[in-house]
């Protein structure tokens, strides 16, 4: 909770901005936060996603047409930096992030709104990575390993949400979600691992599972409303980015 939060935003090639805040779906659907008309834009291309107040990365959920940062095409989540050049088919973005500190007018009112935000909380903390994930880059073609890594993504951020579940950090090859402690929070879980379990033998993204339950500390959940999203932090989340290798469902 240290680190100085950014304002973002993507600038269009025709000059047109938009401000970045929380997750953004991008597609050609009505409901994505930013609309493209291009034919060759799937309904929901991309996700523009806030993990913290210091980060954003883009995520492509298994695009036809995939999505490129700077002329490549991504097969994995990937940090945004600044003047970093997204093209989903033949629109052209550029994300621009600038650190707000306290001599700035929005830094005091984030950081404000960032203190007032923070309550203690006990969660259920999911990590899921795919397993080996550099060896299917390997055996399969730039334009196959991307809709099979963003189609995995894509199912699995599906089954967290239909359960309850809040995808917080994106990790390459993998996520990182949680479930607040509430009395039908294990019955949630139970079900989604219960959907999450035969995607696992697919042979195209197998992939591992981590479950902690914070039972002898609690996690700090904070929410920033300009970036309108909440976010966990402390150590249990430490903890539970420890035991990714050495618990393993």
């Amino acid at each position: 909770m240290n680190a100085s939060p950014i304002l973002a935003w993507l600038e269009f090639s025709d000059g047109r901005l938009f401000n970045l805040m929380g997750a953004a779906t991008v597609g050609r659907a009505s409901e994505n936060v930013v609309v493209l008309t291009d034919d060759q834009i799937s309904r929901r291309h991309a996700i523009m996603q806030s993990q913290g107040e210091c980060e954003f990365w883009l995520v492509d959920p298994g695009s036809t047409n995939g999505s490129y940062l700077n002329e490549r095409r991504i097969s994995q989540a990937l940090q945004l930096r600044v003047g970093d050049v997204i093209r989903l088919s033949a629109v052209e973005m550029t994300f621009h992030p600038e650190m707000l500190t306290g001599a700035h007018s929005a830094g005091r009112q984030l950081m404000a709104s960032t203190m007032l935000g923070v309550k203690t909380a006990q969660c259920w903390m999911l990590m899921a990575n795919i397993i080996g994930s550099t060896q299917p880059a390997q055996n399969l073609s730039t334009e196959e390993l991307p809709r099979i890594t963003g189609g995995w993504s894509k199912a699995c951020r599906e089954i967290i949400e239909s359960h309850g579940g809040n995808i917080m950090k994106y990790l390459g090859d993998g996520f990182f979600c949680y479930w607040e402690s509430e009395p039908d929070s294990a019955e949630n879980i139970r079900r989604a691992l219960a959907d999450l379990y035969p995607m696992q033998s697919r042979k195209s993204a197998p992939f591992r599972i981590v479950l902690h339950h914070a039972t002898h500390g609690t996690a700090a959940l904070g929410s920033v409303p300009m970036m309108a999203e909440m976010n966990l932090h402390g150590p249990e989340v430490n903890f539970s980015f420890r035991i990714k290798r050495s618990r393993v469902l």
